[in-house]
């Protein structure tokens, strides 16, 4: 009987060991979750790389032309976008509207509040020079 107790308690130990390692491997964000989390609440959030890695480039407002505008995105003019979280909070806006070309021309799509793309690994991406916050997607 001794023994049987001590393999059940040793069966138990290993099963609780094993869900917390479940459980904070669960908790704790995956790199690129963790490099998404450094988007500014409120902003719009662009990377020249997947899973949220690379150049970031980042605006609280519209900005129409990013290698121009208010925010200047230096690398935008020759790289494509490989990832995207739209970070924002305003009730007012629904999403984020992306446009190929300066002064909102060329629209690409919109991404919605909340939302994050981080990529595929070997996609083109896309080019983006200009965005603005939308009431609805």
């Amino acid at each position: 009987m001794n023994v049987t107790s001590r393999a059940v308690r040793g069966a138990l130990s290993a099963s609780v060991v094993a869900a917390t390692v479940a459980a904070v491997s669960l908790l704790a964000p995956s790199p690129a979750e963790a490099a998404a989390s450094d988007c500014p609440s409120g902003s719009l959030c662009v990377w020249d790389a997947i899973n949220y890695t690379g150049n970031r480039c980042s605006w609280s407002s519209a900005d129409s032309d990013w290698t121009s505008g208010s925010v200047t995105c230096s690398w935008a003019d020759d790289r494509n976008i490989m990832s995207v979280y739209n970070h924002g909070t305003s009730s007012s806006y629904e999403g984020v509207g992306l446009y190929s070309a300066a002064g909102y021309s060329g629209y690409l799509g919109c991404v919605g509040q909340g939302e994050k793309a981080p990529g595929v690994s070997g996609g083109p991406g896309v080019k983006v020079r200009s965005h603005k916050w939308l009431a609805s997607c």
